[in-house]
């Protein structure tokens, strides 16, 4: 009988044992799950016959498993001003979808009217960058999104209090609820909004047609300067999905650069990042894809125009003076890579254009979360004054 009780302890001991190894185990395979994200998008369409040359057709966005309620949750949160500490800034406030994902200023405003020292870029299609901010000091997205809610010359906030407020906010508490098992977390809030990002991506310019199909949609001038974009090793930094956005390079490597030729406060660019010697003025290559909608140019905003970027870019990067028609020939090829969904008003394109998958606002997020933004917005364009502070960017 002792004989009995013992094993049948033993045995109790070891369910109990199996029990909680069980939901360790289950725990462990959660926080893996969680942890390993998503596939990069960057590695997209990498069967295709020009996987290995110099550009790679955009995949449709249908191409990719996107939830469609962390899209929803996400669009809210991209327009949702009370991220920020006084409730004026949004993230569609400096990367606004009818000015082709960007805010069209030479550098962003941000509370108060801080002024930071980075252009914008633009919000669109940039899930194909191989890292995110003008340094790269983003992994992706879902890291990206956090990074101005606390930059004090952004949003200025405090993340932990961020959170506190969507945790004891009803609608955001309900949503983050019933689409995530854990509720409203750091690495939650970033990627519903890194969600919503996503499907700001668009695959219909004429040249993303030409590349798929073949048709001759390019007209002479466009396959011309297409053409001289590679025999003037343009393609050398600027290739890939996006004809850029897949890696570092000095802004000037031709020859040495003068602060002259782009005015304003000298940027160390990646060296601020790795302290290291050869990484000054090293930068993320920037997408070339609907670079017409996305004047001012440069990490710093510094070139109006897309003539000027081209004729700098060959002075600066090739190493030689662009003649006027080169400088004509890659400009018409380079609105071959325009969205055709985002034309007029700068690719405003009705509900997509504002940014992602249409949807019923009816429901939108926080009471008066997309008026503040207009509202923002609206005052944003009207500024014309503020206070330098650091860097600030929203890619």
């Amino acid at each position: 009988m002792m004989r009995l009780r013992i094993v049948a302890a033993l045995s109790l001991g070891v369910l109990a044992l199996n029990s909680q190894a069980d939901e360790t185990a289950e725990q462990a395979y959660r926080d893996f799950l969680q942890a390993r994200g998503e596939p990069a998008w960057i590695g997209a369409g990498a069967e295709h016959p020009a996987a290995n040359s110099v550009i790679r057709p955009t995949p449709a966005l249908a191409t990719f498993d996107l939830d469609p309620d962390k899209q929803a949750l996400g669009f809210d949160l991209y327009h949702e001003a009370r991220l920020s500490r006084d409730g004026t800034v949004s993230c569609a406030s400096c990367h606004m979808g009818m000015m082709g994902g960007t805010d069209r200023q030479t550098v962003s405003r941000g509370i108060g009217g801080a002024i930071g020292s980075r252009n914008a870029p633009t919000v669109f299609n940039s899930a194909f960058n191989f890292r995110q901010f003008w340094d790269g000091r983003a992994l992706d997205l879902d890291e990206q999104a956090l990074g101005p809610i606390s930059n004090p010359v952004e949003m200025g906030h405090d993340l932990d209090a961020v959170l506190q407020w969507l945790a004891a906010d009803p609608y955001y508490a309900g949503r983050f609820a019933t689409i995530y098992p854990d509720g409203v977390t750091a690495a939650n809030l970033g990627n519903a909004i890194a969600t919503h990002v996503r499907t700001m991506t668009r695959n219909d310019s004429r040249f993303n047609r030409y590349l798929t199909s073949g048709e001759p949609v390019l007209s002479e001038q466009e396959l011309r300067g297409w053409q001289r974009f590679n025999d003037l090793g343009c393609a050398a930094c600027h290739n890939g999905i996006n004809l850029g956005g897949n890696s570092y390079q000095k802004l000037a490597s031709a020859r040495v650069f003068d602060d002259q030729l782009v005015p304003g406060v000298r940027d160390e660019g990646l060296f601020g990042r790795t302290g290291r010697e050869q990484d000054r003025q090293v930068f993320k290559v920037p997408s070339l894809q609907n670079i017409t909608r996305t004047a001012p140019y440069f990490h710093d905003g510094s070139v109006r125009s897309l003539e000027e970027a081209v004729r700098l870019m060959g002075r600066l990067n090739a190493g030689r003076e662009l003649s006027d028609a080169d400088v004509g020939d890659l400009v018409v090829f380079l609105g071959s890579l325009d969205s055709q969904s985002m034309g007029g008003m700068g690719g405003m394109g009705g509900m997509e254009g504002m940014g992602g998958m249409q949807h019923d606002m009816s429901g939108a997020g926080s009471p008066g979360g997309m008026h503040q933004h207009m509202q923002h917005m609206q005052q944003m364009m009207q500024m014309n004054h503020g206070q330098h502070h650091g860097n600030q960017e929203g890619f």
